[in-house]
């Protein structure tokens, strides 16, 4: 939690500090981004007073290295800068001058891992490399590794140029909006008021609203977001770039699950202690008759509890330290755990010792120094109060229902999971790989590429596209269409994905009327025919055909509309079947698709059924040199993109099988030491029934029968909790399981299974002791 909580926390400036967020209206709809327009920040440096920083960055679409020829790769999280930046953001400089790096044009700092990464263990200042191909960069300085806690982790940053080939964007427009954001530090004491929003909105309305391009029924408006706000904010397109924000209701929810873990540990202590504390009677008789007061009893106790609690936290310790590597990889975050980085850390460690050994000591002690020192001393035990029976009951109940709804939640999550996985999306999706194409001619690299890809034996077949059917986010283009034109105020949003004739077969789409691309069909997208007249074939959905208005599919066969993409109106030539675009929270989209291929990125190659995979890949690896030598080969199987759309449930399930196994096997410990206690406390009336004949089966039935009894409780108590709980979860999802009653009997069922076996183990030693033994000393 401390990691979460701390995002962006540690800038100096964080408190004044501020993210500029567009919110895009178009006949009424909004859509929240954090991008700006390009020009953003150099506007409010000339027109708002007041402001203490202004600075943006921006990320390419692009970022290939090359070191040299023998030294080629993509180069991830590396972004754009001003020199402002080095005072909105704490940056540490290593070596080099950072401010008047980010002055000159194609100048770079390198983050200390990415200089060894880039030139080994020389000095990195004044070495060059080129960037996209065309653009030679001389590092001018070297900068500490950002720490994992932040939404902008750069690896490298670059200074901006006026060369839009090299920003991948326009210098000057407003439509020029990339991924990049515009922060705005103010003076010390100073909020952001109305004012400021009005001064912001001015920029929009002078070099947005008020332009022709906009469109009448569309507007640009922005909202202020402090900096610590950004990691906890997913309303702005997910939250940012690079990290996208996180849900707050989840974190305090794990927060919960832990605390309430601890919370089993104290219920055992205070089960056990208040227990055992039967057979300490003669010690707190003998101490009360020689002057020993309450209070000091109660320390005594309160201490004994803190000694466990300190010798239990050096072990957690010292456990948590080992167990950082894994829960990282479980996590996919990069936690760490130094005490001399957080002395808040200490602190709150120490509180929660104090309060955990509080908790767990204060109630057994108290009932303990209450017993009167004169019967103590003459039997040398008490009868428990009625108080203190029901207490224990209680707590049990309280730990088997905090374990059950666990149980239940893990099973639930589970068979979500696997819905999940097994659902039919609608489309192939299995031995696809999928590889980016470099930028460059797309007729040419296809035609090489094709060439190669045919000579590969593994190879069943390949198509280009944008995008395959369903990816990661932002995976897909999207425009919007209409049956009447672009001023429809009804118009609809389209996932479009352009592509060649193959598409179709490859991923086995669903016809259900009309037919699929052939190659003549991309004459009718020449760019020689005027825009407004180009009507290429188009393959949609059945999401498409019911948003356009048509009856039936039937009906929209060769039907016309209009979409906002290179002036066209496609012409519907086949309608398939529903297929998901995206992950399994999302509804059905319209969708169209249609041949393209000058906009292709990608090339979808489906490896034959049998062939060797590893094998084939390496082929298609060298074919793709082949034919793009100064490309970077880079690979994805389609299933396991897709698999990683559920990486947070993944986790999720993950975290729950730990707490889970923690749960029960904490309870089961309790219920262990109570069944131990409890038999010990009747061995004499057990070896009187066993004497009148009493049946091994009837003794263990005797024992165990209170405690099954109070797990059956909690499993009452715990499935409309349960069914709660995962009901607003698979909220979430728009195709999600029927809950149902199985899982919930399933999981009542393990419980009282477990719990049986726990406690049958002892009573079962306890039935089957030789009667003699403890009748002896009667």
């Amino acid at each position: 939690m401390k990691y979460e909580l701390t995002f962006d926390t540690y800038e100096k400036l964080s408190d004044r500090t501020y993210r500029i967020n567009s919110v895009w209206i178009d006949f009424g709809q909004k859509n929240f981004h954090y991008s700006t327009p390009f020009p953003l920040a150099n506007q409010i440096r000339k027109d708002i007073t007041g402001i203490e920083h202004v600075t943006k960055v921006h990320h390419p679409f692009q970022s290939v290295i090359e070191i040299n020829p023998q030294k080629r790769f993509r180069q991830d999280h590396l972004m754009m800068a001003d020199e402002e930046f080095l005072d909105v953001f704490d940056v540490k400089v290593l070596e080099g001058n950072a401010r008047e790096a980010l002055k000159k044009p194609y100048q770079a700092l390198l983050t200390e891992s990415t200089a060894k990464k880039f030139f080994g263990n020389e000095d990195p200042i004044n070495k060059t490399f080129l960037f996209n191909d065309s653009f030679r960069i001389t590092v001018g300085g070297m900068i500490n590794d950002f720490p994992a806690n932040t939404h902008l982790p750069a690896k490298v940053i670059l200074s901006f140029s006026d060369n839009e080939n090299f920003l991948m964007t326009g210098t000057s427009h407003y439509g020029s909006v990339s991924g990049g954001s515009t922060f705005i530090t103010l003076p010390e004491g100073v909020k952001p008021g109305k004012g400021l929003k009005a001064s912001l909105q001015g920029i929009y309305d002078r070099f947005l609203n008020n332009q022709a391009w906009m469109g009448k029924d569309s507007r640009a408006e922005l909202e202020i977001q402090p900096l610590k706000n950004v990691h906890f904010n997913s309303k702005y397109a997910g939250g940012g770039e690079w990290v996208k924000a996180i849900n707050m209701s989840w974190l305090y929810f794990f927060g919960a699950v832990g605390l309430a873990v601890l919370i089993l540990a104290c219920i055992n202590f205070i089960n056990l202690s208040t227990a055992q504390s039967l057979n300490r009677a003669r010690e707190i008789g003998v101490r009360k008759a020689i002057g020993a007061g309450r209070g000091q009893l109660i320390v005594q106790f309160l201490s004994e509890s803190l000694l466990l609690v300190l010798i239990s936290a050096i072990a957690g310790l010292f456990i948590t330290k080992l167990a950082i590597p894994y829960i990282n990889d479980l996590t996919d975050k990069q936690l760490s755990f130094d005490f001399n980085d957080s002395p808040v850390m200490i602190i709150t460690l120490l509180a929660g010792v104090l309060l955990t050994a509080f908790m767990a000591g204060i109630y057994p002690a108290w009932i303990i120094t209450k017993f009167q020192p004169s019967s103590t001393l003459k039997t040398g035990t008490v009868n428990s109060s009625l108080q203190s029976i029901f207490l224990r009951k209680g707590l049990v109940v309280v730990q088997f229902t905090i374990s059950v709804c666990l149980l239940m939640a893990l099973l639930l999550i589970g068979k979500q999971m696997n819905f999940m996985r097994n659902k039919n999306l609608g489309f192939e999706k299995d031995n696809i790989v999928i590889v980016p194409l470099p930028i460059g001619d797309k007729k040419k690299q296809t035609e090489l590429l094709s060439n190669e890809l045919a000579k590969i034996k593994g190879v069943k077949n390949w198509a280009y596209s944008t995008s395959p059917p369903s990816g990661g986010e932002n995976a897909h283009w999207s425009t919007l269409m209409s049956r009447v034109g672009p001023d429809d105020p009804n118009r609809k949003n389209v996932i479009t994905i352009l592509t060649d004739d193959k598409f179709p077969e490859l991923y086995g789409l669903q016809l259900i009327a009309g037919r699929f691309f052939n190659i003549n069909d991309t004459s009718a997208v020449s760019e020689s025919i005027p825009e407004g007249k180009r009507y290429p074939k188009m393959i949609v959905n059945e999401k498409a055909i019911t948003d356009l208005g048509f009856a039936s599919a039937e009906e929209a066969l060769g039907k016309r509309f209009w979409a906002g993409i290179n002036g066209w109106n496609p012409e519907i030539a086949g309608v398939v079947k529903n297929f998901n675009v995206g992950s399994l929270h999302e509804e059905i989209k319209s969708t169209m698709v249609s041949q393209f291929l000058p906009y292709c990125e990608k090339v979808s190659i489906k490896i034959a059924g049998g062939a060797d995979v590893r094998a084939t890949i390496a082929e298609i690896g060298t074919a793709f040199k082949n034919a793009n030598p100064k490309g970077i080969f880079e690979f994805n199987f389609l299933d396991q993109t897709l698999d990683a759309l559920y990486k947070s449930e993944s986790r999720l399930y993950s975290l729950f099988k730990i707490f889970s196994i923690l749960a029960l096997l904490i309870s089961c410990l309790g219920l262990w030491g109570l069944i131990s206690y409890s038999a010990q406390q009747r061995v004499k009336e057990i070896g009187i029934r066993k004497v009148l004949g009493a049946s091994v089966t009837g003794i263990v039935s005797l024992l165990t029968k209170d405690f099954i009894i109070l797990v059956g409780i909690a499993i009452v108590i715990a499935t409309p909790l349960a069914y709660w709980g995962i009901y607003k979860w698979l909220q979430d999802f728009a195709y999600r399981i029927n809950i149902g009653w199985t899982l919930f009997a399933v999981s009542g069922c393990v419980a009282i299974v477990i719990a049986l076996v726990t406690v049958g183990v002892q009573a079962l030693r306890a039935a089957v002791a030789n009667p003699v033994d403890c009748l002896r000393s009667e």
